[in-house]
């Protein structure tokens, strides 16, 4: 993998940003939107700005299964390639706030085995950084991932320190911070987020993490873990920094 592909995989990492609101699309030309976006995605599956854009139009028509049903096809295809099980992965993401608690267990498991199939494929830190936090989400006394997510996690930290910082990097430290927390190293925890703060002192999440102490902080990390906030997921942020001279 060259410096080029690790620097764009690593500024990519925007997953869990901000929670976003969908609303359902009452309009007649939605379903023609889709019919042609859909389209453009099986011609070209790789292209993760045009999957992605694809995706938001699903959250926004409600249509969840639309776009798990097309991007598993497409995984289905020999060849297929890390793009598309990236996309698939973050389209089980996309549905997992409207599932039943029962159905998000299968959900994390499938966006788990996505975003694997992503890196047999192609490792790459931000198919790594969403394997590792969806494993924060997924039940440890059905699937015992907690330290397998820390390390993944881990992992895009040890290749994201190489590159030149991006504000989308902050994500990193609240995540692999909340990791630690979620194993009970509340030491390493701590010391996660403070040296994230020091690289982006003005991060809310990284201050309110170390502004706050015992139950306040438990709720704080419980809150952001919460399966039923809806997360962004667009990458149009990351994509934009990434092409950015």
């Amino acid at each position: 993998m060259t410096a080029r592909t690790r620097f764009t995989g690593v500024v990519l990492l925007i997953v869990l940003l901000a929670p976003v609101v969908a609303s359902t699309a009452a309009d007649p030309s939605v379903e023609a939107r889709l019919v042609t976006m859909e389209r453009a995605v099986s011609a070209s599956p790789e292209n993760l700005r045009l999957c992605a854009d694809y995706r938001q139009q699903v959250i926004a028509a409600g249509q969840f299964d639309r776009s798990i049903k097309l991007l598993e096809r497409l995984t289905a295809r020999p060849g297929a390639g890390p793009n598309a099980y990236l996309n698939l992965a973050l389209a089980y993401v996309d549905k997992v706030p409207v599932a039943s608690p029962f159905r998000r267990i299968f959900l994390g498991r499938d966006a788990l085995n996505a975003a694997s199939a992503s890196i047999a494929r192609q490792p790459s830190p931000v198919a790594f950084y969403v394997r590792g936090l969806v494993s924060l989400y997924l039940p440890e006394a059905l699937f015992h991932r907690l330290n397998a997510g820390v390390a993944d996690l881990e992992h895009v930290r040890d290749v994201m320190v190489t590159q030149p910082i991006q504000a989308v990097h902050a994500r990193v430290y609240v995540s692999l911070g909340d990791g630690y927390w979620k194993i009970h190293d509340l030491p390493r925890a701590l010391a996660i987020w403070t040296d994230g703060l020091r690289k982006f002192p003005n991060n809310a999440d990284l201050r309110g993490r170390l502004a706050n102490t015992g139950v306040d902080l438990d709720r704080i990390v419980e809150r952001s873990l919460d399966p039923a906030r809806r997360i962004d997921t667009s990458l149009h942020d990351a994509l934009a920094e990434a092409s950015a001279p």
